[in-house]
C-alpha cells in the first residue's frame, strides 16, 4: 500500500465527518474516491495532504502510521493535490510557474533557466506531451494548465498525486489526453486518487474504487468487479432515474442577443459578436472549454458584467442599459454558478435567502415593513415543495450541505414564474439525486413555458437537457446543434475550434 487510512475520525462538533474511514491506494495505479455530497471525500482529502489532522485513526504511508502536522509534511512524503481551483500565479510563464519556489540556480546564485527548461523537457517527455513553456499563464488553455499543476507536482518529487474533480473543465477530447497521461504516470509507477463524480470517466481510468457515503466506506473493490449503475446505488444508497427527456414546445422569443461584444474583468474583450435566442419552452445551452466567453455572456446578460456593443432584449423590451434589479423586475431570473461568493448569503438565514429579492411584494411587505407571518409561511411552503432538508429556517444557510443549499437558490429564481432563467452551472457540487431534482426542475420549468438559457461545463447535462445547443470558441460561436442532431463528439471538435459543417 502506497498510501491509505486506518480507522480514521474526523468530527467537527456533532457532525462525524470521516467515521473510521479505511481503505489502501496500491503503488501504481489509479484509485477513485467516489460519494455524494457530505460523503466525507473533502475531509479525507484535507487528512491527507495534512490540512486536517484526525481525532482517531491514522494515515498510512507505505504501509506505515503516520502523522502529518501540516502540508509540507505529506508533500516530504512524495503527496501532492491537483485543486479544482488551479494555483497557478498569473503574470508568470508556464515554466516559471514550474519551478517557483524550486528554482535552480547557477555557480553564481543566478536563475539557470537552461536548467529549468532541461528540467521541464524532461518531464514532458516523462508525461507524454509537449508545452510551450514560455506562454503566459493567463494565455494558457485550461487542459495545459491542469498539465502544468501535474507537472509541477512532480517536479517537486510528488509520486502520489491527488486529483479532485479533474475532468469538470474539459472538452471529450481533453479528458482523453487527461486520461491518457494518468496512465503513462501510473505505468511510471506513480499513485493517483481520482476524485470524480462522473462515473463514466471513474470507471474508464480506475483500477480500484473506494465508495464513501455520510462518512463512511461503504465499500472498496476493484473497477473491473462492478459497474456503474452499482457505483451510483452505493453512492447514494437507492437506484436514482433520471428525467426522460421532452420534445419542446418553442413558442415566441422571450430573449434575444444580437452582436453582443463584451469584456472580462480586466478589460480583455472575451466575446465577439454572438447572437443568441431563446424561446418560451425551451432550453438553449452554451457549450465551450472554460474561459472561451460564457462568463462574459452570462454577464452581459444579467448585467454584472461590462458590454462594449450589442443588444440584450427581454420580451421585446432592450435591457441592455438597465441594472440587474430592473432586469430582474421584467422577469429574468439567474442562478449563479458560486452559490457562496454570489448566490447566496451565507451569513443569513435559509429563509431570508429564501426570500431575497421577492420581500418586496405586496403580499409580503405594506409600508415598507415586512409581513414576517405571511413570508414565514411562505418559505416553508416553497422549502417543502422543493424538498430541502433543514432542522429550522432561521439557521444560517451554511448549516445545509452544497446541494441543499442549491435547492434553496432554484427554488428563490423560479418563485413567481420569471420569464426567463440564466442557470449557470446548476449542479455543480452536487450529488447524483441533487443533479437528477435540479434537471427535473428545469425540464418542469420549460414546460410551464419557461425560457432557460443553459451554461454548463457538464457535456452530459447539456445533452440530457438541451434543445438546442450553440457551442463558443475564443468568444464566437462555431456551431450550433440541435436535440437528437449531434452527438458529445461533435460538440467537443466544436468546443476546440472546429466550425459545424
Amino acid at each position: 500500500m502506497r498510501l491509505g487510512a486506518r480507522g480514521l475520525v474526523r468530527r467537527f462538533g456533532t457532525l462525524t465527518a470521516n467515521d473510521r474511514v479505511d481503505f489502501a491506494a496500491r503503488r501504481g495505479t489509479v484509485h477513485a474516491i467516489v460519494g455524494g455530497n457530505g460523503a466525507g471525500k473533502s475531509t479525507l482529502m484535507r487528512i491527507l495532504q495534512g490540512v486536517d489532522q484526525p481525532d482517531e485513526g491514522s494515515v498510512i504511508v507505505d504501509g506505515k502510521p503516520v502523522a502529518f502536522r501540516h502540508p509540507a509534511d505529506a508533500f516530504a512524503r512524495g503527496i501532492g493535490m491537483v485543486h479544482q481551483e488551479f494555483m497557478l500565479v498569473p503574470g508568470l510563464s508556464l515554466l516559471e510557474n514550474l519551478i517557483l519556489a524550486r528554482e535552480p540556480a547557477d555557480a553564481l546564485g543566478r536563475l539557470d533557466i537552461p536548467a529549468a527548461l532541461a528540467a521541464a523537457r524532461a518531464l514532458e517527455h516523462q508525461a507524454g506531451v509537449t508545452l510551450d513553456w514560455h506562454m503566459p499563464v493567463d494565455d494558457a488553455p485550461v487542459h495545459v494548465r491542469q498539465i502544468v499543476e501535474i507537472l509541477r507536482l512532480l517536479y517537486r518529487g510528488a509520486d502520489v498525486l491527488i486529483l479532485d474533480e479533474p475532468t469538470a473543465v474539459l472538452a471529450p477530447s481533453q479528458v482523453r489526453d487527461l486520461i491518457g497521461l494518468l496512465q503513462r504516470l501510473k505505468a511510471d509507477g506513480r499513485t493517483i486518487l481520482f476524485i470524480s463524480h462522473k462515473l463514466d470517466e471513474v470507471m474508464s481510468v480506475a483500477d480500484d474504487i473506494t465508495v464513501m457515503r455520510q462518512g463512511r466506506v461503504v465499500a472498496s473493490l476493484a473497477a473491473a468487479a462492478t459497474s456503474k449503475a452499482a457505483i451510483a446505488e452505493m453512492m447514494i444508497g437507492e437506484i436514482v432515474d433520471a428525467p426522460a427527456a421532452r420534445p419542446a414546445s418553442a413558442g415566441t422569443a422571450v430573449l434575444s442577443v444580437v452582436d453582443l461584444v463584451a469584456t472580462d474583468p480586466r478589460g480583455i474583450v472575451k466575446l465577439r459578436g454572438v447572437d443568441l435566442t431563446v424561446h418560451a419552452g425551451e432550453i438553449v445551452a452554451v457549450a465551450g472549454v472554460a474561459g472561451n466567453g460564457q462568463d462574459e455572456l452570462v454577464a452581459a446578460v444579467t448585467g454584472l458584467g461590462r458590454r462594449l456593443r450589442g443588444s440584450v432584449t427581454l420580451a421585446g423590451v432592450d435591457i441592455a442599459d438597465l441594472p440587474p434589479s430592473a432586469r430582474r423586475a421584467r422577469g429574468l431570473a439567474y442562478l449563479s454558478p458560486d452559490r457562496k461568493a454570489e448566490g447566496l448569503c451565507i451569513a443569513a438565514s435559509i429563509a431570508d435567502n429564501t426570500i431575497a429579492g421577492h420581500h418586496r411584494r405586496p403580499a409580503f411587505s405594506a409600508g415598507g415593513i415586512l409581513r414576517r407571518g405571511a413570508i414565514a409561511r411562505h418559505v416553508e411552503t416553497l422549502l417543502d415543495r422543493y424538498s430541502v432538508q433543514r432542522a429550522a429556517s432561521d439557521l444560517p444557510i451554511s448549516s445545509l450541505s452544497g446541494g441543499n443549499q442549491q435547492r434553496v437558490a432554484i427554488a428563490r429564481e423560479l418563485d413567481g414564474a420569471p420569464k426567463v432563467l440564466v442557470s449557470c452551472q446548476p449542479t455543480r457540487g452536487v450529488d447524483i439525486r441533487g443533479i437528477a431534482f435540479i434537471h427535473r426542475c428545469l425540464l418542469d420549468y420549460r414546460d410551464r413555458g419557461g425560457a432557460v438559457l443553459l451554461v454548463s461545463e457538464e457535456l452530459d447535462e447539456i445533452i440530457a437537457l438541451a434543445d438546442r445547443i450553440v457551442v463558443l470558441f475564443e468568444g464566437r460561436r462555431t456551431g450550433e446543434i440541435r436535440r437528437g442532431d449531434g452527438d458529445i463528439e461533435a460538440i467537443g471538435r466544436m468546443m476546440l475550434g472546429e466550425r459545424a459543417a
